[in-house]
């Protein structure tokens, strides 16, 4: 279900997130609150001091506080899930090209598998890109990603 959410944000342009999740637990369902991943407002958690006053520190965000929600709740007896929307409005314009953007371009574990072992085969990066974005058309990680992984996992 995550996975078709997320498929379907990427085609028009949106971003959407797990806002809060349960797991149910012994007697409950299991449910998912998604939203558009620039619902809500920044939180300034650092204060700077000018002339004695307590001014909040200035800094760019996503945040826009955007309306769209959506709730997902699992059937008790069987392994689906149902997916209600609350509200399908946003307050933003879709983005025209998700190309870089932080969370729509990370990649999955099992494209972060295939990036190491063609590393692990000396597969150059640029190639490791054209392969992912073969293997999957709404795939929209950048080389930074590329190199950011193989960083993290110590691959040269």
């Amino acid at each position: 279900m995550l996975n078709w959410v997320s498929d379907v944000g990427k085609r028009n342009g949106l971003v959407i997130v797990i806002k809060t999740s349960d797991y149910g637990g012994g007697k409950k369902r299991p449910m998912m609150y998604l939203a558009c991943e620039r619902s809500g407002q920044y939180r300034a958690t650092k204060k700077l001091k000018h002339d004695g006053n307590n001014t909040s520190r200035i800094a760019g965000t996503k945040k826009c506080g955007c309306p769209f929600d959506m709730r997902a709740h699992r059937f008790a007896t069987y392994d689906e899930w149902t997916l209600t929307v609350v509200c399908g409005l946003h307050n933003h314009p879709p983005a025209e090209h998700l190309e870089g953007h932080s969370y729509a371009g990370r990649l999955s574990k099992v494209e972060k598998a295939l990036l190491m072992d063609m590393s692990k085969s000396m597969v150059r990066p640029k190639e490791i890109l054209v392969t992912l974005k073969q293997r999957d058309a709404l795939n929209v990680s950048t080389l930074k990603t590329i190199y950011n992984v193989r960083h993290r996992n110590r691959v040269v």
